[in-house]
């Protein structure tokens, strides 16, 4: 059995398991640091504003004036453009910085449009590979900026067979953007499970990932990319975003399941959905092969106090094998010790009535924190002043959709299952967003209707947390040069620094609380301990502290957590393999009835037995033992072996070896050193040292084992004093 990581640690999950002949995907995730070294897309850049721009970039003393009052034009008017120039727009207010760290990534961002030079005279502009026009001392967008798309690295599929891909395995919407690449672009042709909740709220990210990142709704990624090179160059290709007309396809062959409900495949893979407590439908999968049982815990929380369903940990009490990933990284704010310092960032610039912005997506914790923030407001007297207003092209849908379905309210902590029967949706917002009350809003974009709503002061939460392009762009440029306002950044994955490079220059006070309810490895080895021990835990990379000699490792913990006889814990990265030292001596077989009626037991003291021959059948993976054929019956009995039965009984040994001649014996007990179960058990071990024909020989005895040591010339003779000691059948 086999585990690799396709993705960096610290990044979305995608893991590829190999159990015997099947291939089991563990989410299907996409990388999210790429983004930082990507250029901004600005929204609302009209013709006449660029051509502004570049004119008083080239005016020599006046410059500084012409572009400051190109940028207050800017501000003023840019909310109010049409959505459409948002998308079509990809130039960047601050290349030179951006490109910089581009640089460092390898330039693995710039498209084919933009890394394309233009032919030109020696002595006149050039165009550069980070798409910059460079004229003397002038550094100035280029033209081709505006037709720039992004494009993404995968995970590393190349060394995958996607299509023996038989199972991938989602467990929250975190990790699923990736997935229609897989689907629609290969010849992937296996099965896909998630919860309802995890489909709707990773098919709305989908949406928002292509709004924000695609070309256009209408061009497809297919006319550009050969499928069948996909899985050849996904190592090391770059691609653009899929299409709306992918994201139904892929969405279309995912198959909804519910908590602790089982899915057999194959005759012998078992699946079942865990509740992982993380956000709404976010699962734990048990997977179950024959007798081994591995436990995948994804993304995993153990807050009690949050909207989703309770941690749910019975998948790890016959686990022989955990895969734990997503974990927290050390320092992190907890929800509890970070939500006061979040609701007091906002608190404070409410009251000297600046606007708030807060990017990250619309789902999550996110519902969590609305009401603390809320409350907080209220007990300062604020309440009246503000207005929420929710900005992304899903956020109606998210709104609407986590304060409906009735059947998933049963799945929410038991002070949210209590609302379900009250007519109050079960979530703050469904109550703030009624038309009456008007407190808060959602919007599509920050154009049209934003614009004419538009209450200050404002907490405007949405866009992309990278703020590499969504409406906290626009929202940036306009808010972004007064210390009064504040930028809150709460998701946990976001590098806060890389995602402020451009907008280093601005004015806007910045708090990074990056809120994490995800499972320290502290919690996980609390977990763990909870439960009975698994034989093998994996980790990821940085949850361990340093690589002992025998490969195990010593965990980052606060106990410094390393392995034990009965436990071993190991690490694993991106790229290498690893294994996972499974594989049962047993297997479950089926009886047929004819061959169960032809057993006859033999009763021996308590314990009766009875032996069994026949012919093996294994079809999809089932086996069952049947009556064996005429021809079957003949190889069985060349095979046919005397079965014994018993306990060696040190009195008959020695009565067995007197009467074949032993006569001076020395009989010794020791604290089975030589054997580490007797060792643990605390079964002596006992030694048996004599002559027999000139000839030294030992026989050792132990809990589980008889050890023989002589001569081949004497091995005949001791053979029936020791069978004497057991029954046979």
């Amino acid at each position: 059995m086999r585990l690799t990581s396709l993705l960096p640690d610290g990044e979305p999950n995608c893991l590829v398991f190999k159990v015997r002949q099947m291939l089991i995907m563990l989410d299907c995730g996409l990388g999210q640091e790429q983004l930082y070294a990507m250029p901004v897309r600005e929204g609302g850049l009209t013709e006449d504003h660029k051509d502004n721009s570049h004119n008083a970039a080239t005016t020599g003393s006046t410059a500084d004036n012409t572009t400051a009052g190109s940028k207050r034009k800017l501000q003023e008017t840019d909310i109010r453009q049409d959505w459409a120039s948002f998308l079509k727009a990809s130039s960047s207010q601050f290349p030179t910085k951006k490109m910089a760290r581009g640089s460092n990534s390898q330039t693995s961002h710039i498209s084919k449009t933009a890394s394309a030079t233009t032919e030109t005279s020696s002595s006149g502009p050039t165009s550069t590979a980070d798409g910059t026009i460079q004229d003397g001392n002038s550094n100035i967008p280029s033209k081709s900026m505006a037709t720039r798309e992004y494009m993404f690295k995968l995970p590393d599929f190349s060394g995958v067979d996607l299509k023996a891909i038989d199972v991938v395995l989602i467990s929250n919407y975190n990790h699923i953007l990736a997935l229609p690449y897989l689907t629609e672009y290969t010849d992937f042709q296996g099965r896909i499970f998630a919860t309802e909740p995890t489909i709707e709220f990773g098919r709305q990210l989908m949406i928002e990932f292509v709004t924000f990142f695609g070309t256009s709704v209408t061009s497809s990624p297919h006319e550009i990319i050969d499928r069948k090179e996909l899985v050849a160059r996904a190592g090391a290709g770059l691609y653009p975003a899929y299409t709306h007309a992918d994201i139904k396809a892929c969405i279309d062959k995912i198959q909804p399941v519910r908590f602790r409900e089982h899915i057999s495949l194959f005759g012998s893979l078992k699946l079942t959905a865990h509740s992982a407590g993380y956000c709404l439908g976010s699962s734990n999968w048990l997977i179950q092969i024959g007798t081994e049982n591995i436990a995948y815990v994804s993304s995993s929380s153990t807050q009690g106090n949050l909207h989703p369903d309770l941690f749910d940990g019975t998948l790890l009490e016959n686990a022989s094998t955990v895969v734990a990933t997503d974990l927290c990284p050390r320092g992190s704010f907890t929800y509890n010790t970070g939500v006061n310092l979040v609701c007091q960032s906002i608190a404070s610039t409410i009251a000297r009535k600046g606007n708030v912005l807060i990017p990250c997506t619309i789902s999550g914790f996110l519902f969590d924190l609305l009401e603390d923030v809320h409350l907080h407001l209220n007990r300062m007297g604020l309440i009246g002043q503000v207005q929420y207003s929710f900005i992304s092209p899903v956020a109606n849908t998210a709104l609407q959709y986590s304060n409906i379905l009735a059947e998933w309210y049963r799945r929410m902590a038991p002070r949210k299952q209590e609302m379900v029967y009250i007519p109050e949706a079960p979530l703050l917002h469904g109550i703030l967003l009624d038309k009456e009350k008007g407190i808060a809003k959602h919007y599509k974009s920050v154009h049209g209707a934003f614009s004419s709503d538009l209450k200050l002061p404002c907490i405007v939460f949405g866009g992309h947390p990278s703020l590499r392009s969504g409406p906290m762009v626009n929202l940036l440029h306009m808010w972004g040069n007064k210390s009064t306002n504040t930028i809150v950044f709460i998701e946990p994955r976001m590098d806060v620094v890389a995602a402020m490079e451009p907008y280093e220059d601005l004015a806007i006070a910045q708090q990074a609380v990056q809120l994490d309810i995800r499972l320290s490895i502290d919690q996980l080895v609390e977990v763990m301990n909870k439960y009975r021990h698994p034989r093998h835990i994996l980790v990821p990379m940085r949850a361990i502290a340093s690589t002992l000699p025998d490969g195990t490792v010593e965990l980052a913990d606060a106990k410094r957590t390393v392995s034990t006889s009965s436990t071993r814990w190991s690490a694993y990265k991106v790229g290498e393999p690893v294994q996972l030292g499974m594989g049962s001596l047993y297997e479950s077989v089926l009886l047929s009835e004819e061959l169960a009626k032809s057993i006859l037991p033999q009763a021996f003291g308590s314990v009766s037995f009875a032996p069994i021959a026949g012919s093996l059948s294994i079809y999809n993976n089932q086996m069952q033992l049947k009556p064996a054929s005429v021809q079957g019956r003949q190889l069985l009995s060349l095979y046919t072996q005397r079965l014994l039965l018993g306990v060696m009984n040190l009195p008959h040994l020695l009565s067995g070896l007197t009467a074949i001649g032993v006569t001076n014996m020395d009989v010794s007990e020791s604290e089975g050193k030589e054997s580490k179960e007797d060792k643990e058990t605390g079964v002596p071990e006992i030694k048996v040292e004599f002559e027999l024909q000139g000839q030294a020989a030992t026989i050792v005895l132990r809990e589980k084992e008889t050890i023989v040591k002589c001569d081949e010339t004497i091995r005949s003779l001791l053979r029936e004093p020791i069978l004497k000691c057991f029954q046979s059948f």
